[in-house]
């Protein structure tokens, strides 16, 4: 690999300051959201036709089969995201198992573009959950390696943009796509995606990497081990051993993550999050099919609107690191509860019902992306505070991607249960019944918001440590400029 070339050579890698620059890194992260999210919702608009034409789905139960999928695709990423988030921290760089996702990708696209049975459909997304999954967390960990804490709200929201990106081409090009050129045209597309991932990401060195030739972006020498733990943030450089006192008796980075309040409630608002993006995306491509008229290309336009409010996440992202979790978070799901319930007032094959459904879907997407870069950060932060208390807590190479495990494993089965949720509930008692749980999900998440973390330097704790980390903070900024 380009990236894990080992320190003994005199020569460092072609570009090497430029491969390694924070800017690079966030595109490379960014490219691979994208595609990762490009090429899920590409498929939603076209699966219920393509299992109908080439799997000989009975017409009626392709609403069973879309949520089936869906919920199988969800339920791997979310057995593998803990799994994934200990090797990635374990792994010597984050490169490695970021090419796995590739793979796995690549390989899911491939067995969808031949699939002509209901069994290769499910062992296709299958391979992607677990590709999600293994995207989700090294990106995150990739990214929190290499920005500093006070500005990772608003990088996590760059990786919205990318998501906002994805979501909005995807149906918009595999409906179009597939209506103009047919099935596997949507996958020709597919594969082109895939290589200037794969480009990316083979091509990207990591910080860590960059240290081991001495040259960073700056051109200075890296921080000796001497001032290691001087570092502002603990869980994004390389913490400190352990002391021998209590090093034998460490127990696991995940269990001790798991005790911690304030990361047990933002992973509740993460899975409610996904089950409600599951929720539409199992239930909204049948509704306007049924209710409108829609074919493929019509069921991506219906996600346009909300896909394109989650571009905004990079603003959101800095709201959440000016003013905090609490604010963003609560404001967020209360402000989420009155469209999510209105969305039963549709039910007409009418321009107005029509613009009422768009409208009301972007209020819903504005929202739910306010809240989602403070809810990444708020466990990071977390791990900040339980690493200052208590240096070398998670061992000598941190765990920041076993957090990002967990929060993407939370967010992974809500995204497994809201097919369940939202098809069920729509097949057996109706659309508006639908709604109507939907919205009281919400206005029940918002109660536990308000134990999240508040302002930076306010009541919520956050400035535990902070004056003894200061003087570090300026040591690790001249490698993150750029």
């Amino acid at each position: 690999m380009w990236s894990s070339t080992s320190a003994g050579r005199k020569r460092p890698p072609w570009l090497l300051r430029f491969r390694s620059s924070t800017a690079f890194i966030i595109a490379t992260v960014w490219i691979s959201s994208f595609a990762e999210y490009f090429l899920y919702a590409m498929i939603v608009p076209v699966m219920p036709t393509a299992l109908v034409d080439r799997a000989n789905i009975p017409y009626e139960d392709r609403e069973y089969w879309v949520s089936v999928l869906l919920v199988c695709e969800a339920a791997m990423a979310f057995v593998c995201c803990p799994i994934f988030g200990y090797i990635i921290d374990a792994a010597p760089t984050r490169q490695l198992p970021y090419l796995l996702g590739l793979i796995l990708l690549g390989a899911s696209m491939g067995i969808l573009a031949a699939a002509h049975t209901v069994k290769l459909f499910l062992i296709a997304r299958i391979l992607q959950g677990g590709a999600t999954a293994m995207v989700a967390v090294a990106g995150l960990a990739l990214l929190a390696d290499s920005v500093a804490f006070n500005n990772l709200g608003q990088a996590i929201g760059y990786l919205g943009s990318a998501v906002a990106l994805g979501f909005l081409l995807g149906p918009l090009l595999g409906g179009l796509v597939y209506d103009v050129a047919g099935y596997h045209a949507v996958f020709a597309m597919a594969f082109v995606i895939v290589g200037v991932d794969l480009v990316m990401r083979l091509s990207v060195i990591e910080k860590k990497v960059a240290e081991r030739y001495s040259i960073i972006e700056d051109g200075e020498t890296p921080a000796s081990p001497s001032h290691q733990d001087q570092a502002s943030y603990q869980t994004f450089a390389e913490p400190a051993p352990a002391s021998p006192h209590n090093g034998n008796r460490r127990r696991p980075a995940l269990w001790l993550i798991m005790q911690q309040p304030r990361v047990l409630i933002s992973c509740w608002a993460l899975l409610v999050q996904g089950l409600f993006y599951s929720a539409f995306d199992s239930v909204i491509p049948i509704f306007v099919e049924t209710r409108f008229g829609w074919g493929p290309f019509g069921a991506g336009m219906a996600f346009l609107p909300s896909a394109i409010t989650a571009l905004f996440e990079p603003y959101f992202g800095s709201l959440s690191d000016r003013h905090g979790t609490r604010l963003i978070t609560t404001t967020s799901f209360m402000l989420l509860t009155p469209p999510l319930i209105a969305l039963r007032l549709v039910s007409s094959n009418t321009t107005a019902h029509k613009t009422l459904l768009l409208s009301l879907l972007t209020a819903a997407g504005l929202c739910m992306n306010a809240s989602l870069p403070a809810l990444y950060v708020e466990t990071q932060q977390v791990l900040d505070e339980m690493e200052a208390a208590r240096p070398g807590i998670f061992g000598a190479k941190g765990a920041v991607a076993q957090a990002f495990g967990l929060q993407t494993m939370a967010q992974f089965m809500g995204l497994f249960l809201g097919p369940m949720w939202g098809g069920f509930v729509d097949h057996r008692f109706g659309w508006p019944v639908m709604s109507l749980t939907l919205g009281v999900l919400a206005a029940a998440t918002a109660v536990p918001m308000f134990w999240l973390s508040g302002a930076p330097g306010g009541d919520g704790g956050e400035d535990s440590g902070e004056d003894g980390n200061r003087e570090g903070e300026g040591e690790r900024e001249g490698l993150l400029r750029g």
